[in-house]
């Protein structure tokens, strides 16, 4: 055929004649990327035999692509996958322009996508909110053409696996914080116009804690979180007791014309008052120093006075637990009005001041927002410690005589298990606070003891997200000043399809046990292999991320709030300080992988199960094994995925079809959660899931899904709380429906309308992803088709 009677058309539907010309420069290219010596003859000889494998009259650039892809593979596969990766690489950079234009347009047309509601947590909607949904889409993109590996850029993009918080790639940042507190109270903390002193009242230490949260938030794209709210809050208490008590002591000498020091009194009670709970030495310690000059005090009206100075203390605190609350639902930290992802541990400090802090806290959780709405932050974790918080006595008799036990009239070994009742009447109604459980065998710390004021440091703690950062190759087992670097997940699913299929071709004469357990050895293998590249990966991030400097992140950094930070010089390398960090291989969908091989979940099918559980065994190897590689601080996390649950199953829907109980919702299921739609007693989740939580220590929640007010049998939250406790869960939470009429208030279960005014204007609280609750509307597509198909535990 003559080649001037060839046309070409071209991707954009137009024609041209024929080039060989053409043909060549592309040839050329492929030699001189793989090194190859190129000749002028060599490149014509290989370019006309492209041109006579021509046999019609026109041709699509595509299949010329195809036939120079054949002659090269026999002539040169060097050249030939150097043409391939060229030709792939070309295929991508035109899908972005028009993917790109395609995503920039549904966000200023404000579409109700899953771009703009990829985080329930941001307005995209909103100027701001566009901007940061923008500038997100734009880093993306920089990220992966420029800073990521293109090897791992192209298996984020295929769905192999998911780069979590691509968009924050570039800045650097670590994902999030456990904060010592009392440390950065006591020396006091700069912020970028000025310094701030030691807080001297319960609502200074609240008020400063949002503003180190809402500060260090946009130096990080985690979550922040204090892992011991109630002891670092404690100190406030005292202080303020401390004040009103001088204060009325002042007042009663002024009322009896009595000459004293206002100053000198303020000293005396504090260097001999230590606890709001005044014990009797004290007392006397006190009236001998105040009576020095005059008889005007004495032990009753001290008393009356510490009465008193307590009544106003709690006010104080309660206010201050309100406010605290309140700004952390109200105060943005980031465009799109988003407010700090914040969270807070507590329930372990026994002292008088630390149970007025969880208290009031719960008291004020309870009330709720301005017009009673169901706060979203701070995230609420109680700490469940037997012989502090818990106890096994303690829990048989509160549920023989729950409602004394709810009022507080019983009195209970452990000193805060009355606080532990507390906790479960506020989820009750509040959704928070979730459940830590201290005793679980990986949560324990050989150093902890009752007696120490600082045992906290000791305890486990965990951000809202389910981030567990505990052990540590560099330096104390703690979670105080450290945090997460960032994490990757693997797609479990499409490892699991892939391994079912190649089981099928490779062994055809084999039953379907048969084929199952090949699949089960590929499967791991597989695993093994992805989890390797993903901490090849989390790697290269931890060197790009140790090379920002020590100004990039001047609060975090200066103030010490990562351990080792204020050692920098501000035009220093981070370096190794961030090494004591986290890097977390994830992985999602453990029971739809499942069902790829075995037909059922790990719920109901025991060889199921055991697979899942060898698999994630299969990834701590490979974390242990890059421990001692690279000696960071690798971990097996149970990725929370708010979005990932629904990229993930498009692109596999795509790429294999429509596979029952695998691809044909709009969603993964959560790590190794049992499918959400499985009709199973609570008692029996909780006892299935337990095991997976000590063989993901990077972290892990389980959930139980009630049906009905909880508030209305809230010893029922106490018993999930103790099977919980029995079955070593290490970090857990209770969702049921909380609904607010926004017309009238109403709270309750509300089906189509109000009960009360008829309206259908209905708020609808529910969990999004174990950790992070949010009315359903915010959410994106996946997730609401995950929540409309969960099945209530009984």
């Amino acid at each position: 055929m003559d080649f001037s009677e060839i046309l070409i058309t071209k991707r954009d539907g137009k024609q041209e004649v024929f080039s060989i010309e053409k043909i060549k420069n592309a040839v050329t290219k492929s030699f001189r990327a793989s090194s190859i010596s190129d000749s002028e003859r060599e490149m014509y000889e290989i370019s006309f035999a492209v041109a006579n494998e021509i046999k019609k009259p026109t041709i699509t650039v595509e299949e010329i692509q195809d036939l120079v892809e054949k002659e090269l593979m026999r002539r040169n596969p060097k050249a030939a996958k150097k043409y391939i990766i060229y030709r792939e690489w070309r295929n991508v950079e035109r899908h972005k322009k028009t993917h790109m234009k395609h995503i920039m347009d549904g966000i200023v047309s404000i579409e109700k996508n899953d771009v703009n509601l990829s985080n329930a947590n941001m307005s995209a909607h909103t100027p701001a909110g566009q901007m940061m949904t923008f500038a997100s889409e734009v880093t993306k993109d920089y990220a992966e053409k420029y800073l990521v590996n293109p090897e791992y850029t192209l298996a984020h993009k295929n769905g192999d696996i998911h780069i979590h918080d691509l968009d924050y790639y570039p800045t650097k940042t670590t994902t999030c914080i456990q904060y010592d507190l009392d440390d950065l109270f006591e020396k006091g903390f700069r912020t970028k116009n000025g310094s701030i002193r030691t807080p001297q009242s319960i609502q200074s230490y609240a008020t400063l804690a949002t503003i180190v949260f809402q500060t260090n938030q946009n130096e990080q794209h985690g979550g922040q979180s204090i892992p011991a709210f109630d002891f670092f809050m404690a100190k406030g208490v005292l202080k303020s007791f401390q004040k009103h008590l001088a204060s009325n002591i002042t007042l009663l000498y002024q009322l009896e014309d009595q000459s004293i020091n206002e100053q000198d009194i303020k000293k005396t009670v504090k260097s001999l008052v230590s606890s709001i709970n005044v014990p009797n030495n004290e007392k006397e310690e006190l009236l001998k120093a105040l009576n020095i000059q005059s008889e005007v005090l004495n032990i009753k009206n001290l008393n009356a006075l510490i009465h008193r100075s307590v009544e106003t203390t709690r006010k104080d605190t309660h206010q201050a637990m309100e406010a605290f609350i309140h700004n952390l639902n109200t105060m943005h930290s980031r465009g799109g009005n988003q407010v700090v992802f914040s969270s807070i541990n507590y329930g372990t400090d026994s002292s008088p001041e630390g149970r007025m802090v969880i208290q009031e806290l719960l008291a004020a959780t309870t009330e709720g927002l301005g017009t009673g709405e169901i706060p979203v932050f701070p995230i609420q974790i109680f700490k469940v410690k037997k012989g502090v918080s818990y106890s096994e006595s303690d829990y048989e008799t509160a549920i023989s005589n729950f409602e004394d036990a709810l009022s507080g009239k019983i009195k209970f070994e452990s000193p805060n298990f009355d606080l532990l009742i507390e906790a479960c009447r506020t989820t009750s109604v509040a959704l928070f606070p979730n459940f830590m459980f201290l005793d679980a065998p990986f949560n324990l710390h050989e150093k902890w003891r009752a007696d120490d004021p600082k045992r906290y440091m000791y305890e486990t703690a965990t951000m809202g997200c389910r981030t567990r950062v505990f052990e540590n190759l560099h330096g104390e087992k703690s979670s105080l000043g450290r945090g997460n670097l960032s994490f990757t997940s693997l797609n479990l699913p499409r490892l699991a399809i892939e391994a079912h299929q190649k089981a099928e071709n490779l062994f055809p004469e084999k039953d379907k046990q048969g084929v199952q357990e090949e699949a089960r050895k590929i499967l791991l293998s597989s695993v093994r292999l992805m989890s390797e590249m993903i901490a090849e990966q989390l790697y290269d991030r931890y060197q790009y991320q140790r090379t920002a400097l020590a100004r990039q992140f001047p609060f975090m950094m200066a103030n010490n709030i990562w351990k080792g930070g204020d050692a920098l010089d501000s035009n220093e390398e981070v370096g190794n300080t961030i090494q004591s960090g986290t890097l977390g291989i994830g992985f999602i969908g453990g029971h739809n992988a499942m069902v790829a091989i075995y037909g059922e979940g790990h719920a109901i099918n025991k060889r199921a199960y055991d697979t899942l559980y060898d698999v994630i065994q299969e990834i701590n190897k490979v974390a242990e094994e890059y421990k001692a590689k690279y000696k960071l601080n690798y971990s097996v996390l149970a990725t929370p995925a708010e979005g990932l649950s629904g990229r993930f199953t498009k692109i596999d829907r795509k790429k294999y079809g429509v596979i029952d109980g695998v691809t044909d919702r709009d969603y993964y299921v959560n790590s190794f959660h049992i499918d959400v739609k499985e009709h199973i007693k609570v008692a029996d989740k909780i006892r299935l899931e337990a095991p997976f939580h000590a063989i993901t220590k990077g972290g892990h929640i389980t959930y139980v899904e009630l049906d009905g007010e909880a508030k209305k049998n809230i010893s029922v939250i106490l018993k999930i709380v103790h099977l919980m406790h029995k079955e070593n869960i290490g970090y857990g939470s209770i969702n049921h429906p909380v609904d607010t009429c926004r017309k009238c208030g109403y709270k309750g279960m509300i089906y189509a309308e109000c009960p009360l005014c008829k309206s259908e204007n209905i708020t609808r609280m529910r969990r999004i992803t174990g950790y992070l609750t949010g009315d359903l509307d915010s959410w994106n597509s996946a997730k609401q088709a995950e929540e409309k198909d969960r099945t209530k535990h009984v």
